[in-house]
């Protein structure tokens, strides 16, 4: 798709003689659109797919539960969380006869579907304010052994927060109920995954994911006051500090 260019380019504008009072409010303005970006990619996933916005609520948090026990930065942090938050948007470019398919897919069918991690990736490099979390979101389906896709990364060529964000997907998966799975407790879950580790799942989250204790300790984190997580995860200081921390040559984090 042809995109309109800007009418200043970002130097034009730095030589601009705006005041801070300007410069906060569009700042503000942007925050609150990309908020409501977000809030409104969630609803359409909602009518789109068979799972609804709980799924990826529950993941992030979890993501973010493991990426506190792991001493992570805040603003490593706020691209974990959006990047789990949003990691099925590329879902929404997948037919829909697929994604509500209620038996198993063909091969073909399956082709398609390991096709919404780019999309995802895709959606997210069209929309600068959330381009930052475009890495977690094409990367999340890949295993540290590296029979993932949709590029087959292994180990640490696959970013830190997709490798978190498998750990966290796959717990919520094992124990809740979709379509194709039975669920788990959550005991035989963390044990499964400690049985992987190293093989689906990068061995330093697992460990740290272990130490977080029983599941019963921590699993009320990940369930609760589902209606306010977004300003957790999407806070605007999070926001702010894109654009105050040291960022990637591309203008974003690579996290």
């Amino acid at each position: 798709m042809h995109q309109i260019p800007p009418a200043f380019s970002f130097e034009e504008l730095t030589l601009r003689n705006f005041s801070p009072h300007t410069f906060a409010s569009v700042t503000h303005h942007l925050y609150q659109t990309t908020l409501s970006l977000i809030d409104e990619f969630m609803a359409m996933l909602d009518h789109w797919t068979f799972e609804r916005r709980s799924h990826s609520y529950r993941v992030a948090r979890l993501s973010l539960v493991i990426g506190e026990q792991m001493d992570l930065p805040h603003h490593e942090l706020f691209v974990l969380g959006i990047g789990s938050l949003l990691h099925d948007i590329g879902k929404m470019r997948i037919p829909r006869e697929i994604l509500v398919k209620p038996g198993k897919l063909t091969e073909e069918e399956w082709s398609v579907m390991r096709k919404h991690p780019g999309f995802g990736g895709e959606i997210l490099s069209r929309f600068p304010s959330l381009a930052f979390a475009r890495d977690i979101v094409f990367q999340h389906q890949e295993r540290w052994n590296g029979n993932g896709y949709p590029q087959g990364l292994k180990g640490e060529a696959i970013v830190l927060g997709a490798r978190i964000f498998a750990v966290a997907d796959s717990f919520d998966a094992m124990t809740n109920q979709r379509s194709y799975n039975q669920v788990r407790d959550s005991k035989e879950a963390v044990r499964e995954i400690r049985d992987q580790s190293g093989i689906l799942y990068d061995p330093r989250v697992v460990r740290h994911f272990c130490a977080m204790g029983k599941p019963e300790d921590w699993e009320h984190r990940v369930r609760e006051r589902e209606e306010t997580l977004l300003h957790e995860i999407f806070p605007l200081e999070g926001f702010v500090g894109l654009f105050t921390n040291p960022v990637a040559e591309e203008g974003f984090p690579a996290f």
